[in-house]
């Protein structure tokens, strides 16, 4: 008896959670250098264009703001002249005579910058208009991250939350007079899991302080006397910069669990909850966390402002999300940078990427819409077609695609990595004769990779099944 069995989406997208042989369909084994659309089709990703080198071998880190890049260091540079798409403002650091191996986090405040960065001996130190932040007394201040909210920059320093005065980041003293509101508040007497604070970020109209085992959910106010603990949440966060907000009011991280989201319990209460947004990947986060410990750590996150997408780069791999309520999509898939990412940064529309050797990527180019070369890799499960204990014959395979792409079909139950090149394809099949294969099994999966220049889309998988005996 013949019957078509056919893939029409894939927007469950990468799904690691399960065996290649029990994962569901409509997910994929592997999704690199390609996203999901709004309609469920995967689309191959845009080109890491290079723009501009940042010379010299200090350290730096960016970020956008305004319609320019902003690149911070502790050295003398000076950015390439050249007809850059985009301005690039270096700003230099001073002050202390340790050396600064480390810059990290920046965040701005009306048109200046806050800077946390970490010396050589581990102590950590903050500028603000590129000139050291003191304590009263002139010692040096401490940060490892910083939040501009409600007129005053708070900035994270090991068990303690430290916030300036209002209107003045570089005012920390709690006695001023004509600048008040500065002061500090010891995170760990609420909890000893917060003893050692990793990062926060803006939650409807509270601020989540997290600590990597736990997350504190405070109100904060530009009169400290009116900071009020609201909740405590058991999860916490591994990697400072992979904190950001998400949607409408979602704020995401990375955990030691993988990449999870804070929502709200329900549409009358911003009380949060936990959401396992990223669990579909967690093997593979996972193991990286412990494989990588250093890697990890230095996660930046970054929301593509064209699409929405929620991007989480970690060395030279970045972890995509693609979230289109309204098309039922939540789909996660990755791309291979070929570079050791630093940081990200976005100025108007347009996504940026500093590598580790100081050069920066512009991604899709001056025009938003270039393309390269990078290989899309997409792997389907082995699927039953409904009946595991089926044994079926692939007669013939139709491809709904755009671009050339070759199609290699497995159907060994017992060797999911077992392909056989079926055939290369150039956009739809439907108007010509069917493409036949000989492949006979309980389970079949797909394997497609597309290497050439131009944009690409798969679209849909139609087999031709001859159904033989139930074992």
């Amino acid at each position: 008896m013949s019957k078509v069995f056919s893939i029409v989406d894939f927007k469950e997208g990468l799904d690691v959670r399960k065996t290649a042989l029990t994962a569901p369909g409509g997910s994929l084994r592997i999704l690199e250098n390609a996203v999901l659309t709004p309609g469920g089709e995967i689309a191959k990703r845009l080109a890491f264009v290079p723009m501009t080198t940042i010379p010299g071998s200090g350290p730096t880190i960016m970020i956008g703001q305004g319609d320019a890049l902003h690149v911070f260091g502790v050295d003398a540079k000076t950015i390439p002249a050249g007809s850059l798409t985009t301005p690039v403002i270096y700003h230099q650091l001073t002050g202390f005579a340790e050396g600064i191996p480390e810059l990290l986090d920046v965040e701005p405040f009306d048109d200046k910058f806050f800077v946390c960065g970490r010396g050589v001996s581990g102590t950590s130190y903050c500028w603000y208009n590129e000139v050291p932040v003191l304590e009263v007394g002139g010692t040096a201040s401490h940060g490892t991250y910083a939040r501009t909210w409600k007129s005053k920059m708070y900035r994270i320093d090991g068990k303690y939350l430290r916030f300036s005065a209002v209107n003045n980041p570089a005012q920390n003293d709690p006695a001023s007079v004509s600048e008040p509101g500065a002061g500090f508040i010891n995170m760990a007497l609420n909890d000893p899991d917060g003893e050692q604070l990793v990062a926060m970020e803006v939650y409807f109209a509270q601020m989540a302080i997290q600590a990597r085992l736990q997350t504190q959910m405070w109100s904060l106010d530009p009169d400290p006397t009116k900071d009020t603990l609201n909740q405590l949440v058991r999860i916490g966060n591994v990697a400072p910069r992979s904190t950001l907000q998400f949607g409408t009011g979602d704020v995401l991280f990375l955990s030691d669990s993988g990449v999870r989201s804070l929502r709200s319990t329900t549409f009358t209460t911003t009380a949060a909850s936990v959401s396992d947004v990223g669990s579909a990947i967690d093997p593979l986060l996972q193991q990286v966390l412990i494989s990588t410990p250093v890697y990890p750590e230095k996660a930046e996150a970054i929301v593509q402002p064209v699409t929405g997408r929620y991007w989480l780069g970690i060395k030279d791999q970045v972890y995509v999300l693609s979230y289109f309520p309204a098309g039922h999509v939540t789909a996660w898939s990755t791309f291979s940078l070929g570079f050791t990412l630093q940081n990200f940064a976005v100025v108007n529309n347009h996504v940026y990427a500093l590598d580790d050797t100081g050069v920066i990527y512009e991604y899709g180019g001056a025009s938003g819409g270039d393309y390269d070369s990078s290989k899309v890799t997409i792997r389907t499960p082995h699927l039953s077609a409904d009946n595991p204990t089926e044994n079926k014959r692939i007669q013939s395979v139709d491809v709904m695609c755009q671009g050339t792409w070759a199609i290699s079909i497995g159907m060994l139950p017992n060797n999911t990595e077992a392909f056989e090149l079926c055939a290369t394809v150039s956009d739809n099949t439907f108007g010509l004769q069917s493409i036949p294969f000989a492949g006979y099994g309980t389970h079949f999966g797909v394997h497609m990779e597309h290497q050439a220049p131009g944009p690409a889309v798969m679209a849909a998988l139609h087999f031709n099944l001859q159904e033989g005996f139930t074992k």
